[in-house]
């Protein structure tokens, strides 16, 4: 799991622990809350505080926003969904690119070799001691061959 993806499970955990719904977890996001903190502050101070979790959090989110709940609410789960299908495709492109550029290299490596070849016979030296690399440019005359 990436980085997205795992803020994502603790805030999942945080919901089921502190007994949040998806909008107070949304609004605790919002605000800057940190997952961690916030199950320690709904776990130990659960019965101590004259005001629940829960109600603390909407207090907030109206005091700095000036609204009771948030526009659209997304659900945790979906944020979730999306999160790990994002890096699912991330992940398909790195190994995509990772293909291409060995690919790329592999090429690279034998038109070089056939580079070497080619320089090797117009030199009058052949291809001594140099692997063969089949190619289209083996039927071709060179400058030594003339």
């Amino acid at each position: 799991m990436r980085k997205a993806s795992v803020e994502l499970e603790q805030w999942h955990e945080a919901k089921r622990q502190c007994s949040l719904s998806d909008a107070q977890v949304q609004m605790a996001r919002e605000l800057g809350m940190k997952p961690k903190r916030l199950i320690a502050a709904g776990t130990t101070a659960q019965g101590t505080t004259p005001m629940p979790l829960a109600q603390r959090i909407e207090n907030l989110y109206l005091g700095r926003f000036k609204k009771p709940l948030p526009d659209t609410v997304v659900p945790l789960r979906q944020l979730l969904h999306d999160a790990r299908a994002r890096e699912r495709a991330e992940a398909h492109e790195q190994r995509r690119r990772k293909r291409q550029a060995e690919k790329d290299h592999a090429e690279a490596a034998r038109i070089s070799l056939l580079t070497l070849h080619r320089l090797c016979n117009a030199i009058g030296l052949g291809r001594a001691g140099i692997p063969h690399v089949e190619d289209d440019y083996d039927s071709r005359p060179t400058n030594a061959a003339k």
